[in-house]
């Protein structure tokens, strides 16, 4: 009898099945870290935006304040304090504290993404506070 080896091209069913299990365990620990990127990712939107709009309701509020003298010298009248949103920014919400100082008036904007809705600047809610003083000239 003539017993020939076969050279067969290919895998077995046993190399394939293992070949499946250990991409199979190596895409769990992968999977895992995808919704912790993304909450990381929308935190990270959040707090840029947080910046850019704490920025530019400072530079209004310095535009006001700045601007009710027709020699742009500082207005001692009126407080600038209050809370609010921003137009065109759902869910964005900031808070302005005026100490309305005599000659050295202190503001402070706190900006934050609402994301329960209720208004207030909770625990677990990050937020970007801003301060500025305006000096009479």
């Amino acid at each position: 009898m003539n017993y020939r080896l076969r050279t067969k091209k290919g895998f077995t069913l046993i190399e394939i099945l293992a070949a499946i299990a250990v991409v199979g365990l190596g895409i769990i620990p992968v999977m895992n870290t995808l919704p912790e990127g993304l909450k990381a990712l929308r935190k990270t939107e959040h707090l840029t935006r947080d910046v850019m709009l704490a920025q530019q309701k400072m530079d209004e509020l310095r535009g006001q304040i700045l601007g009710t003298n027709a020699s742009y010298g500082y207005s001692k009248s009126g407080g600038y304090g209050g809370s609010g949103t921003f137009t065109g920014f759902s869910g964005y919400r900031y808070s302005v504290t005026d100490d309305q100082g005599s000659d050295i008036r202190e503001l402070t904007v706190d900006v934050w993404f609402d994301d329960n809705g209720n208004g207030t600047l909770d625990t677990g809610e990050d937020s970007v506070t801003l301060d500025t003083k305006i000096a009479e000239r």
